[in-house]
This record gives C-alpha cells, structure tokens and sequence, in this order.
C-alpha cells in the first residue's frame, strides 16, 4: 500500500473529528474508522515499496514503520480506555493529527522536508488551548527546528572536517531540543491538559522524530560518524544521571513522571549512540516501552496526582518494577541489549552503564505510588500495558525482527 494513503487516512480522520465536534459519537466513529485505515496502510507498507505519485519519492523504513505502529496502538489503547476527565473524542482528534504528521515525516525522502513537517506540527501544537501562552509553547520545538536547518544548511555546504562535527553538534542539539531533554527541558505546566503540554513530544512524536533524524543523519555527518555517536552517548548519560535523580528527588510527583521520560530517553540516545544492532535494538524496546507502557500509565496516573493519592499495594510495586525496567518487562531485554553493545564498543561505558540503572529504582517506587488504587477502566488500562510489557519483555525478538534488525 502507498505511503501516501498512511497520511492522508490519520488526517482526514482528525479533519472529521475536528468537524463533527458538537456530535463526539459521530466524531469518534468517523475519525476511528478512519485511524484504523492509516494504521492498516502502515502495516501494509514496506520498505521496499516507494511512490512518486507527489514528484517525490516516499518511503517508510522498517524502524520507522515498527514506532508508528506502536504509536497508533497505543492511540487505540487510550482512546478504548480514556483516563478519568479525559474525551475520546479529543483524544482521537488530536492523536490522529500527530500520527498524520509523525508517518509524513518518516516517509519525507529528505531531513530538509521532515524538518518542514515538524515545523507544521510545532505550529499545530502550540496553537492549541492551554494554560501556557503560546510563545512558552513554541520557543523549545522551533528551537529544535532552527538547530535542525542549521545543520542541514552547514552540511550542504563545502568545507573541513570541523564543519562536519559541527553539523553533528546542531543535529544532536536539534533532537535534543525537540524532545525536551536536557539541556533543553521544556517548560511543564502539571495542571496543563497534555495534548498541549511537553509530554507529546517525549512520549509521542518524539520516538518517530528520533529514528528519522538518527537514519537520516546519516550522510550528513560522514566522516564525523564516531563524533556523532560520541555526542549521542554522552547526552544520553547525563539525562540518565540528572533525570533519575530528579525523579527520585524532586518535589512534584507530576515532575518526577516528566522526568521519567526524559532517563528513559537517555536509554534511547546512547543505544542510536553505540550504532551497532545492539545498540539501536535496544533504542526501539526503550521507544516501545515509552508508547506503550510509561506513556499510558502517566495519562491513568493523572486523577490521582490530581488528588495527591498513593498506596502501597501490590499493583503498585508491579508498576514501579516495570518502570524500573526489571525483569520480566520490556525494559530488561533493552538494558541487556545496552550493555552487550557498549561491551563490545568500550567496556568501561558497559559499566558506567550498569551503575546508572540502579538509579532508576527510587524514582520508580515513587512513580508506582502515585498510580493509587486503580479500578474499572483505570485497572484494565494499567493491566494492559504490564501485559504488553511483559509480553515484549519475554519475547523482543519479533519487535526487533518488525524494525529490520
């Protein structure tokens, strides 16, 4: 099936459910139908399959390909169940939106153009209804957008060797900015809803930005491949270190989630970092794991961080062991895989690694807590998401076998 109806399908639905607001049924039936179609476009899609049919030539790659599905999956999952004061019908409207915009950029032939469409989406974002004004929303993403271009404009340019690790620099700096880690953090409002909060970024848009900015970096730091890597790696430890502790240590348990992502994102930063299979298989089950399991549990968390809730229930610990990223969860074979890649690149970063995820158990414990005692549709919810990370923590091999490693 042709990449272009794996846009055009996520955009019409959120056009509809946009449209018939006033009826949110009527909305939520047109615009699920409709996400159901792209996600079935998605899956239909393959790398080998390209269209030209826009005098361009797009194509989706296995990785990209992999996130987007899991992405759409976990639209599904919390469209199906909402969290408390949340509307289907919004959630669709806006999920559907950044799906469209999420598949566009990683079937954009070119970093230039998928830059574009992230400007599109920065603008889409920031000009929704929120507590922060709209310049507080749109300064980290365009930011990410100008360090991105930036970079793009130095690499089409001739010159030295340093012009080249200085492209590296603006690329990793532009991802670093658009995901809103550190040193970028994006402003966060706990009270703001979250389609316009930061937590799209990391947690949504972000895990398909990554992989075409990391696949299509490519070519434009060629000679400057190990500095790359280098700039990847070391960021991604110092979110590790910085955000783990933060979680751990800061006041606001909303902020510790926040922070939550941006550790597990220093996971993800050092695997696309090592370069080897390892490596960036352990990238996608960290992605994975943000979509499908940390990703929902805060959005079913937040009723209770609302009423300051936490409970010291079995549930609980499980949520915090799978947040934690202990065995048998998603986030175990990850760390595994990690450590083999680092091993095997420098062994002296394999340890500095296995040091670092003892950091992970206090924030977890804490993050478990604030789950509460959940029940109804909240329980079904967080049942799910422990089963799917079990399920990928015992068998990651198709996952990584759907991303072509």
């Amino acid at each position: 099936m042709e990449p272009e109806l794996a846009v055009a399908l996520p955009a019409a639905g959120a056009a509809c459910a946009t449209a018939l607001r006033p009826r949110p049924r009527l909305a939520l039936a047109s615009g699920g139908a409709l996400g159901i179609a792209g996600l079935v476009a998605v899956i239909l899609s393959r790398a080998d399959l390209t269209s030209d049919q826009l005098g361009m030539t797009l194509t989706l790659s296995p990785a990209s390909r992999a996130i987007l599905i899991a992405a759409s999956a976990a639209l599904a999952v919390l469209v199906a169940l909402p969290p408390p004061r949340a509307e289907r019908s919004t959630l669709l409207r806006w999920g559907l939106g950044g799906l469209a915009g999420m598949t566009a950029m990683a079937a954009a032939p070119t970093l230039g153009l998928a830059v574009m469409i992230l400007l599109l989406l920065v603008v889409l974002q920031a000009s929704g209804a929120g507590r922060r004004d709209y310049a507080n929303r749109f300064r980290a993403p365009a930011l990410a957008v100008g360090l991105l271009a930036l970079g793009i404009a130095l690499a089409a340019m001739q010159g030295p060797s340093l012009l080249t690790r200085i492209v590296a620099v603006c690329v990793v700096a532009g991802l670093a900015a658009a995901l809103g880690v550190l040193p970028y953090i994006h402003e966060f409002d706990p009270d703001e809803s979250t389609a316009t909060s930061p937590i799209p970024w990391l947690a949504f848009v972000g895990p398909v930005l990554a992989v075409v900015v990391v696949g299509k970096a490519g070519e434009m730091v060629e000679g400057a491949e190990d500095a790359f890597g280098a700039l990847l790696i070391g960021l991604g430890l110092i979110n590790i270190v910085v955000a783990t502790l933060a979680a751990w240590r800061t006041s606001s348990d909303a902020e510790a989630w926040r922070y939550s992502f941006i550790a597990d994102w220093g996971l993800a930063l050092c695997g696309f970092g090592l370069v080897v299979p390892d490596g960036v298989g352990a990238a996608l089950l960290v992605l994975y794991s943000i979509l499908l399991g940390r990703l929902p549990l805060y959005l079913w968390s937040r009723q209770s961080l609302r009423e300051k809730a936490q409970t010291d229930r079995p549930i609980n610990f499980i949520v915090a062991a799978a947040l934690a990223g202990s065995a048998p969860f998603a986030g175990f074979p990850a760390r595994i895989l990690l450590l083999r890649a680092a091993t095997a690149m420098y062994w002296p970063l394999a340890l500095v690694l296995a040091m670092s995820f003892l950091l992970w158990l206090p924030g977890s414990l804490r993050l478990g807590r604030t789950i509460g005692a959940p029940k109804g549709r909240q329980l079904i919810g967080v049942a799910i998401a422990l089963a799917v990370s079990v399920a990928f923590g015992l068998f990651p091999r198709p996952l990584l076998g759907l991303a072509g490693l």
